[in-house]
């Protein structure tokens, strides 16, 4: 009997108990489609995190006032060292620096036609941004110089609406409201502020979420407007070249010690990176796990398929079938259950991820799985392996009837 026919026979076998042929197959699928909607997912994080990051100079490194200061703003219970204009000009005097430029950040709400929202407001020389974001084009007007004190440039998201149309043009003007806490005879209240500015240019798409949807305004103005007086949020500190970017830092270290922050966009890629790659791994192993429900599910119905059908083994070795042959057959059967639900959980994984990617906080950003081949071939071969392997007792369970036997079963 050719292999043709065992694979006739087994597809015989899995219709006749459709069912428990159906409901084995969801569990193999069942893992794979969420192994690769995490894989997909966990590829096009990896992916938009390196083009967020990939528009800041890798000659960069950004000093905070705190060991466990990040970008994205300060802990309250960390030692901070302050940012002065002192520490811009030790951090000037360093070896293989070129450029020093502190900045100082915070939230404003905008007021438009369309109400108001809070964005993202940077301070600093305009001049110099080029080191920070050297793919930085302006689409429209110019930049501001460090002595305008009403000049606003607007990111390319905030100037304009979701259908691309221009809100703010340059010339026209704004008003930005920063709001604050005060405690006045042991009671807080919020106190509010605002500033009219002149937009003075808009940038071009860069494709960051951070750099598309934040304004700039010139460093003594976001001083005034955040009430910072001689303290910087941060200093970006740009070395000749991304090679010396480890020694520089092993310098601040040796001047400021632990308390201060040092990161790069590299290692803050690398952090982010790390932390979803230990939840995928989480989640994954209990993909997995899915999977190996499915191998056992594989067990159970062929084994209960060799219960049911030693008649009908017993018969086919009194016609010739051998030990062999009949292992095959039944090998084959857990081969079509594990290649069919490992084939059909590659395609509603990769729409489960797309899906996810929609209604989870993903598609705020802009996330987007991503695929490869080979990781789903792999995907696809773990589900097929894990069956034939579920399938091997069964199968030798099978072969390994009596046919006399067998055939005396009622």
């Amino acid at each position: 009997m050719n292999f043709i026919e065992l694979i006739k026979m087994a597809f015989s076998a899995l219709s006749e108990r459709k069912l428990r042929t159906s409901l084995t197959i969801l569990m193999v699928l069942i893992g794979s489609t969420l192994i690769t909607s995490l894989n997909g997912l966990n590829s096009g994080v990896s992916i938009f995190i390196y083009d967020q990051l990939s528009t800041l100079g890798g000659n960069v490194l950004i000093v905070t006032p705190s060991s466990s200061e990040t970008l994205f703003g300060p802990s309250e219970e960390a030692s901070k060292i302050p940012l002065t204009s002192q520490t811009v000009k030790t951090l000037s005097s360093l070896k293989w620096v070129i450029e020093v430029i502190p900045f100082i950040r915070g939230v404003a709400a905008i007021k438009s036609p369309d109400g108001e929202k809070s964005i993202l407001i940077t301070g600093l020389d305009q001049s110099k941004l080029k080191y920070i974001i050297p793919k930085l084009e302006i689409l429209k007007g110019s930049l501001t110089s460090s002595t305008d004190f009403i000049g606003i440039v607007l990111g390319y998201k905030l100037a304009h609406n979701e259908k691309g149309e221009l809100k703010f043009k340059p010339g026209q003007t704004i008003i930005l409201k920063v709001s604050k806490v005060e405690v006045a005879g042991g009671l807080q209240k919020v106190v509010a502020k605002e500033k009219t500015f002149q937009v003075k240019g808009i940038l071009k798409e860069l494709g960051n979420e951070l750099i598309d949807g934040q304004a700039y305004i010139s460093l003594p103005v976001a001083s005034a407007l955040f009430e910072k007086g001689s303290e910087y949020d941060g200093i970006y500190v740009i070395t000749r070249d991304v090679k010396y970017n480890e020694e520089v830092e092993k310098s601040i270290r040796e001047i400021y010690g632990k308390n201060i922050g040092v990161t790069s966009p590299k290692a803050i890629a690398e952090t982010i990176n790390k932390i979803v790659g230990t939840f995928n791994a989480y989640i994954s192993g209990i993909a997995f796990v899915s999977l190996l429900v499915g191998a056992v599910g594989i067990v159970t119905t062929l084994f209960t398929s060799v219960m049911e059908r030693t008649k009908e083994i017993g018969l086919l070795k009194a016609l010739g079938f051998n030990n062999s042959i009949i292992l095959l057959l039944f090998l084959i059967e857990s081969m079509v259950i594990g290649g069919v639900g490992g084939a059909l959980g590659l395609i509603t994984g990769v729409i489960g991820a797309y899906i996810l990617s929609k209604i989870l906080p993903f598609g705020i950003t802009g996330i987007k799985p991503i695929f490869y081949l080979i990781n789903m071939f792999y995907i696809w071969f773990l589900a097929f392996g894990l069956s034939i392997i579920s399938g091997l007792y069964p199968a030798w369970r099978a072969s390994k009837l009596n046919p006399i036997e067998a055939l005396r079963k009622e």
